[in-house]
């Protein structure tokens, strides 16, 4: 096994990003989608759920993507915690464990761009 093998690379880290930040939009869209049921009697109610389960939808097949990828090239997530500064992720790369934390506020900014990169992709 050559030295390169063993260390992570900046798709690995990418790749462990994604994982980790799907399920926690999964869970956002679905407690924004109990918190609108208050306006379930106005007019744009109905078109903005629509949109929202839209992108539920399309996320489960990125999420078994990345799934896939992940065993293809032995990376697996130890342990994720969520904390009030944001979320700490332990993770294994061909063999060889990693850490890393992604701060509240740069979670939200993440969020917000996968958010508006699927928007171009559901049209």
């Amino acid at each position: 096994m050559s030295v390169h093998a063993r260390i992570e690379t900046e798709e690995d880290v990418q790749i462990i990003k994604e994982y980790t930040l799907l399920p926690i939009l999964l869970d956002m869209l679905a407690r924004d989608m109990e918190e609108l049921k208050v306006y379930k009697d106005k007019i744009i109610y109905n078109h903005i759920l629509f949109y929202l389960r839209e992108v539920e939808t399309a996320i489960y097949p990125q999420l078994q993507s990345i799934k896939s990828v992940m065993k293809k090239r032995d990376i697996k997530v130890i342990h994720t915690e969520m904390n009030a500064l944001g979320i700490n992720v332990e993770y294994k790369v061909r063999g060889y464990i990693h850490h890393f934390t992604m701060l509240r506020s740069l979670v939200k900014a993440e969020l917000m761009t996968t958010l508006m990169n699927m928007r171009g992709g559901l049209r």
